[in-house]
């Protein structure tokens, strides 16, 4: 009378290393009167922690006996938004009691013990004893390891399980052996301990109490005797399974890959699906960019990238497994927009050096103009720090300008250029191309030969951006276009002091530089950023000594040398930042250069023949972290 008999899978586990503190997570799966062993695999009353600080999600996997359920019950399962049901069992089984599925739901018929694996038909078995139902149950579990047609259908239901997007449902008939060896797996992959493991596959005996009971006592005494270890399980029969896996073999890791084929990204997408890791591996030691990443990173989890076939997926579920996230924690948030923001900024103060020899006048009678050309290079470094990433900055360009004497008082100049600057920092490199013009002049109550002056500089120019990182971790690379402009103005007062062999030039002013970047999206990656526009106000003051030295003759030429030395000093919030958007979430990056007080000094010599003159000049520039030199080759003509 009782011929079919319904085995699910009992467990699996080799220990795995029990959960760092997690917090307990509350568990509200209803409780069905009609499906008695139904259940989430995440936990009982609570979420299961896992190893690696993780935490199961509930609402992913659930496990049940046959779905006969009640109205009421059904209303429930139609609330859970389950997408697919996977129905474990043999075709007579499925006749004898069909499903009722959720609404919505999908339906998949994976046979695992019926004629469609290379095993017998155990379903249909009489016994003679309580010992051969026992010893048929661990044998059962046992087949789940060492039968390769039992394989084969656990094969294509993980992978499946791994496939399918919502919520999912297995069971078999009394959601105990193959939904329990299901069940056990994938709480393995997720790094529940085996404890745990088999407690939950323990529980049965306490959802289907009342069942089982009723079901013995149904039956004559001697027979219940002999079914009794068939209605339930023990955990010997879970064991069995186990100890097959590691006979087989060796570790549950070769089972799901060699004995099932699994590949390690199907693994790990079941495990994105199933937990939620409260912390990744290093993140509570870092700090600035770097944690801002890490926890973009953690957050990401709760995105659809995760428990998916998506390259950030595998990324963290390697890094996860390696105990380290592999430097992608300061590559991830786009760092290099702000150190190029942080880079343009400081151009302004470019155009103004490149401009500085030719524009005073002074060497000018009222009416004269001279018509100059200026090549500057520069580099710049900021070493790394807690709070960002090193960065590096290479720029050069060109300068052509006018500056005409109208008056013993007044000059003024006018000119226009092009710089391309390369920005790297964090994996990322951006290369900016700056076209400008700049206007000017010096005014000196006394002449401009000696005495007070006062110096207005004003520059503006159209920027076109493009940038790449290269993420790291197998995340790509991700790419980006944008447009802006720059704008600055330069006010400064000085006295020229000209001395027998040297004229003094020492002067006070401030500078605002502003620069606009439009927002763009990145390309290329499933990390790739929306990043927003960029508008970043500098202000600061400056102070300059320039030295110019006595005219030494060399032959028909007369060599000029000088000396500069200039303080820039930032005012107000010296910082600058970068903001992106991922899928919802906000990353916000600061610039490697952070310094508020900047040092330059530089030699210069200057070559006269007649109306015409070359030069050269090379300096250092340095402050905080930062270091680096700039060198500049310059020619002009005298009308």
């Amino acid at each position: 009378m009782f011929q079919r008999l319904l085995f699910s899978f009992s467990v699996l586990s080799l220990s795995i290393a029990a959960a760092q503190a997690a917090e307990t997570v509350p568990l509200n799966t209803p409780r069905l009167k009609s499906l008695d062993n139904f259940r989430d695999i995440a936990g009982t009353t609570t979420a299961y922690n896992t190893a690696n600080d993780g935490t199961m999600r509930a609402g992913v996997f659930y496990r049940s006996n046959a779905l006969t359920p009640s109205a009421a019950d059904l209303a429930t399962l139609n609330s859970l938004g389950i997408k697919t049901v996977y129905d474990l069992r043999t075709p007579a089984e499925i006749a004898a009691t069909p499903d009722t599925l959720p609404s919505g739901a999908n339906y998949i018929n994976i046979d695992i013990v019926g004629g469609a694996t290379s095993g017998a038909n155990i379903t249909n078995v009489a016994f003679h004893s309580a010992a051969e139902a026992t010893q048929m149950m661990q044998d059962t579990n046992r087949d789940f390891v060492r039968n390769a047609g039992m394989r084969s259908q656990f094969s294509q239901l993980f992978n499946d399980l791994a496939a399918a997007d919502g919520a999912e449902l297995f069971h078999c008939t009394a959601g105990k052996d193959r939904t329990g060896w299901t069940a056990a797996v994938l709480q393995s992959i997720a790094g529940v301990d085996s404890a745990t493991i088999m407690s939950n596959y323990l529980a049965t005996n306490d959802y289907t109490a009342a069942r089982m009971k009723a079901t013995l006592a149904a039956m004559p005494p001697s027979m219940a005797a002999i079914y009794a270890p068939l209605i339930g399980v023990d955990a010997s029969y879970l064991q069995a399974g186990l100890d097959e896996v590691t006979a087989q073999y060796g570790t549950m890791d070769n089972y799901l890959k060699q004995g099932l084929g699994l590949s390690q990204e199907t693994i790990y997408v079941l495990r994105g699906k199933m937990v939620f890791f409260n912390s990744l591996p290093g993140q509570a030691g870092l700090s600035g960019n770097a944690a801002a990443g890490a926890g973009l990173l953690q957050q990401l989890q709760n995105s659809s990238l995760s428990g998916t076939y998506s390259d950030y997926n595998y990324y963290l579920q390697s890094a996860i497994d390696a105990q380290s996230l592999g430097g992608v924690e300061s590559t991830v948030g786009g760092q290099v927009h702000a150190d190029a923001a942080s880079y343009l900024l400081r151009q302004t103060a470019m155009i103004d050096q490149a401009a500085a020899p030719f524009t005073s006048g002074t060497d000018l009678k009222a009416g004269q103009y001279r018509l100059w050309s200026t090549a500057l290079v520069g580099y710049l470094g900021t070493d790394g720090s807690s709070q960002a990433q090193s960065s590096n900055e290479h720029s050069q360009g060109v300068m052509i300008g006018l500056t005409q004497r109208f008056s013993e008082q007044l000059s003024a100049h006018g000119g226009f250029g092009y710089s391309n600057g390369n920005v790297g920092g964090a994996g990322g490199e951006a290369d900016t191309d700056l076209t400008f013009f700049s206007v000017g002049a010096r005014f000196a109550p006394d002449g401009l030969e000696r005495g007070v002056f006062i110096d207005a500089d004003a520059s503006a120019g159209y920027l076109d951006y493009s940038s790449k990182r290269d993420i790291g971790g197998g995340l790509g690379r991700a790419k980006g276009d944008s447009h802006g402009d720059l704008t600055g103005l330069t006010l400064a007062v000085g006295y020229r002091m000209p001395m027998q062999s040297v004229t003094l030039e020492p002067s006070l002013g401030v500078r605002v530089s502003h620069v606009n970047i439009a927002s763009f999206q990145e390309k290329g990656s499933e990390l790739a950023l929306d990043v927003d526009s960029i508008n970043e106000t500098r202000k600061s003051a400056v102070a300059n000594l320039n030295a110019s030295f006595a005219a030494i003759p060399m032959g028909a030429w007369q060599l000029v040398p000088g000396v500069q030395v200039g303080y820039e000093h930032v005012l107000g919030d010296h910082e600058v930042d970068s903001q992106g958007h991922l899928l919802g979430l906000d990353i916000e990056q600061r610039a490697a250069f952070d310094n508020r007080d900047q040092f330059t000094g530089g030699v210069n010599v200057m070559a006269n023949l007649g109306a015409f003159s070359v030069g050269a000049e090379v300096g250092a520039a340095g402050g905080g972290d930062s270091h680096g030199g700039y060198g500049s080759l310059k020619a002009s003509y005298l009308f």
